[in-house]
């Protein structure tokens, strides 16, 4: 009698310490980060790894795991395959699927290499979600860039803000194919979760993510970015462009909050502050002063349009995007799931710290 009573104090549709819950692409930069909390706070957490074998990207969360009131299980699955993600899923009643193809450089084929494999493995996420019943709730990690692609499309919002009613309708093939991946993928998203009713749906937007990764053997368009600060590519200037940025344990965090919270619905933009790369660069210099070439001054736009290629920002990047101001507005986040921002310059000094602590600035 004890145990049928407990059974039916389960809540399915929030976290709890009875079910399973499986984070994709669980060893990721900032699923490492959900992992730890999950595990800290004593949930069983199932995670997917793409290879098994390589022990290196997932052992960081094993040693959390030893030392956590959690349990951690890892399980090989491929985004690809239709009905990879079976044995992961079962049983589980949170689904937080932070799993995405990652690639900043060599893309040549856009649709191959991007839109593919980011369309179809939310497909296959989603479809196996409907084919497991124990699922009441899916926490679907998209980006700040299905929300927009340009600033420039700022002019088409009430009040020349962002907010998460917005989507991103600039981006394509030819031009941030990367943005329009995660548009793409998040659109699809949305049409398998509108077409039942059997479990809800938070898709959770963070801007660039900042701050320290739990292990090297991680990828994260931020090392980019301020790597690329830091060593000399922009040593004669930057171009006068803003970037929403937000502290990768907020983003973690915000994770758990949507799954704790049974009546989170909907999409969630994370975004504590709005900086331009000048901005981050001056932060980084007074932290780390002259040990590196930080970029002191703007580069003029009008040479951008000759020479930003160089620096990898196409003509029309610089025309939709420099010298424009950006805004967004959090208030959903904060007050509706409970997000309290961190300000970005720690994370952003931490995010370089990182880097120079593994060798990892070239």
């Amino acid at each position: 009698m004890l145990q049928q009573v407990e059974e039916e104090e389960i809540n399915p549709h929030i976290l709890c310490r009875e079910l399973p819950v499986l984070v994709t692409g669980g060893a990721g930069f900032m699923a490492s980060w959900l992992v730890k909390y999950l595990l800290e706070d004593g949930y069983k957490v199932r995670i997917t790894v793409r290879d098994l074998n390589n022990e290196d990207k997932y052992k960081h969360l094993q040693k959390i795991a030893e030392n956590s009131r959690g349990s951690l299980d890892i399980l090989e699955a491929n985004l690809l395959e239709p009905d990879g993600f079976k044995a992961a899923m079962y049983g589980c009643n949170i689904v937080f699927h932070t799993a995405s193809p990652y690639l900043l450089s060599g893309i040549n084929n856009p649709q191959k290499q991007l839109i593919d494999p980011s369309f179809d493995g939310t497909r296959n996420v989603l479809e196996m979600v409907n084919k497991t019943s124990s699922v009441r709730k899916v926490i679907f990690t998209s980006a700040v860039s299905a929300i927009y692609g340009d600033i420039s499309d700022i002019s088409t919002t009430k009040e020349n803000t962002f907010t998460e009613e917005y989507w991103n309708k600039s981006s394509n093939l030819k031009h941030q194919p990367l943005a329009f991946s995660k548009t793409v993928a998040e659109r699809e998203a949305w049409r398998i979760h509108d077409e039942q009713s059997r479990w809800k749906m938070v898709s959770l937007n963070p801007s660039i993510i900042l701050g320290p990764s739990l292990t090297r053997n991680s990828q994260s368009g931020s090392f980019d970015f301020i790597r690329k600060i830091a060593n000399g590519t922009y040593k004669t200037g930057v171009p006068n462009v803003e970037y929403g940025f937000v502290d990768v344990r907020d983003v973690a965090q915000a994770h758990i909050f949507a799954a704790q919270d049974q009546f989170a619905e909907g999409r969630f933009m994370l975004v504590s502050e709005t900086k331009s790369m000048l901005e981050i660069a001056n932060i980084l210099h007074k932290r780390f002063g002259e040990t590196f070439p930080f970029p002191r001054k703007l580069f003029p736009t009008k040479m951008l349009y000759f020479f930003g290629f160089t620096k990898g920002f196409s003509r029309k990047f610089v025309v939709e995007n420099v010298d424009q101001e950006l805004k967004f507005d959090n208030k959903k986040s904060r007050h509706e799931i409970g997000v309290y921002y961190k300000p970005v310059d720690e994370a952003a000094c931490e995010t370089l710290q990182f880097l120079l602590d593994h060798n990892m600035l070239d």
